[in-house]
């Protein structure tokens, strides 16, 4: 292998490592989101309750339902897919369950309504940079977030309008099956984009550019 294919290579791994790290930050923020009782962002909160329903673990339903959804992305759009897909799909589930087990450990239940104010917004804040990271990573969207522009190309409707809706139909799924619903899933569907970008600009495209 060339020095050039080496090049590429490295950059490859380190891109990955950069996607994986930030599903980690990603998963252990939606433990503290899950902690507050506010509500979650509006696909955990859809698998959430599924998993309830079905008595299944969220680790193993989330993929099930990830799954599903990987195989419409890869016949409708497969250059969407990735590595970070794959990384994001297996393991967003099972970490959530793994890190809300260590949060309660340490931390015990947020029984009051300060708690789950500072759980909320610990939350959000760690799970802004996680999805920050790992989108800017660049190396696979998430088999839910290959939705909406895939939709957007066929309908020639605007991404941004694509998404809204889909995120509406999943918080409406996700009230039906009784997920974790509050203005925590409101506040992530639809305010976080600035909190993102903020991650984006300031910290996780630096660290892109140094790769």
């Amino acid at each position: 292998m060339n020095t050039n294919g080496r090049s590429k290579l490295t950059a490859l791994l380190y891109k990955t490592l950069m996607s994986f790290v930030g599903v980690l930050v990603l998963s252990m923020g939606e433990s503290f989101m899950l902690a507050a009782n506010m509500g979650m962002d509006p696909f955990t909160s859809a698998n959430l309750g599924g998993s309830s329903l079905l008595h299944m673990g969220l680790g193993n339903f989330q993929l099930m339902v990830n799954f599903v959804i990987f195989i419409f992305v890869l016949f409708s759009d497969r250059h969407m897919i990735g590595i970070g897909t794959v990384i994001n799909m297996v393991l967003v589930g099972y970490e959530i369950q793994w890190f809300s087990a260590i949060r309660q450990s340490l931390f015990g239940t947020a029984n009051s309504l300060t708690l789950q104010i500072i759980n909320a917004v610990i939350g959000l804040i760690i799970f802004t940079y996680g999805a920050s990271m790992y989108m800017t990573a660049n190396v696979g969207v998430a088999p839910y977030d290959g939705v909406a522009p895939i939709i957007s190309r066929w309908t020639h409707l605007r991404y941004r309008v694509v998404r809204v809706i889909q995120d509406i139909i999943v918080m409406g799924l996700a009230y039906l099956v009784g997920g974790p619903f509050g203005i925590l899933t409101f506040i992530v569907a639809f305010c976080t984009g600035p909190l993102i970008e903020f991650w984006t600009d300031k910290v996780n495209q630096k660290i892109y550019n140094l790769i």
